[in-house]
């Protein structure tokens, strides 16, 4: 069982769609979900028939912007719970474990409506008791080492993020591969790069899938890279290293909140 997330800019594009048909033939996920689609519904009918998937929800875009889709291999896999501009909600059926809830969300961009995002995430929470995993592109940031370049992150919205995460009880599930999944302005002194994709869950979602992981895959064809969510991945053991501190660090002013922000991603987590 896996899923795909990526904000790929617009589908209009032939460059577009055959990265998006190569990730599907390489990954094959059993869902998959694309933001700012920029595509009307005939098109979204066009790519399902194309990729061989079943189901499809769709989301029409908003003038010449926005647009979500989710497409899921098999029909009977996925019944709809709700749907808006920012998310697709979907109860999952897996004959070898209880039923649980995919959230594929898309944050607000504005940052003046940070705050209607995270108030979103705390109303979703309360529609549902099921195990819950959430993934897309949150527009946001859980701490200062997520972002490369620019001006510093406002440290109220870190804040407000990592508060509306708590209330929610949902962990990052982390990633592997390359550590941002936005960037903008590359090989330029503009040049910034940001985390804001991501896949987080409940305890009780983790629990179901103790071996699942977050693998970034670059895109060529858009300034977002995917994140491909493999729930029955088996997570390499390396030997156990020493930790050595180092007194440096102490002298960094954002020492502590990196050392807070790890703490807070790895609440729930087995190693």
């Amino acid at each position: 069982m896996s899923t795909l997330s990526w904000n790929c800019r617009g589908l209009g594009g032939p460059r577009t769609v055959r990265e998006l048909l190569g990730f599907v033939s390489a990954k094959r996920p059993n869902f998959f979900f694309l933001m700012e689609t920029k595509a009307k519904m005939n098109q979204l009918e066009q790519l399902r028939s194309r990729l061989g998937y079943e189901g499809l929800l769709g989301v029409d875009r908003v003038g010449l912007g926005g647009g979500l889709a989710l497409l899921w291999q098999n029909s009977d896999m996925a019944d709809l719970l709700s749907y808006s501009n920012n998310h697709i909600d979907v109860v999952v059926n897996v004959t070898s474990k209880p039923p649980w809830r995919l959230t594929c969300f898309y944050g607000y961009p504005e940052r003046a409506r940070r705050q209607q995002a995270w108030d979103f995430l705390r109303d979703l929470k309360r529609r549902s008791s099921l195990p819950w995993v959430v993934i897309g592109d949150f527009n946001d940031l859980a701490c200062h080492s997520e972002k490369i370049g620019g001006a510093g992150h406002p440290e109220n919205l870190i804040r407000g993020f990592n508060d509306a995460l708590q209330d929610c009880e949902l962990f990052d599930l982390g990633y592997r591969g390359y550590g941002f999944t936005w960037e903008r302005g590359r090989g330029t002194d503009h040049w910034i790069e940001e985390r804001l994709d991501r896949a987080v869950c409940t305890p009780d979602w983790r629990d179901l899938y103790n071996d699942a992981s977050v693998l970034t895959l670059h895109a060529i064809s858009s300034v977002h890279s995917a994140i491909f969510m493999d729930l029955n991945s088996r997570n390499i053991r390396h030997p156990p290293r020493r930790f050595k501190f180092e007194a440096a660090w102490l002298l960094d002013a954002n020492c502590k909140q990196v050392v807070e922000a790890s703490w807070w991603q790895s609440a729930g987590l087995d190693f």
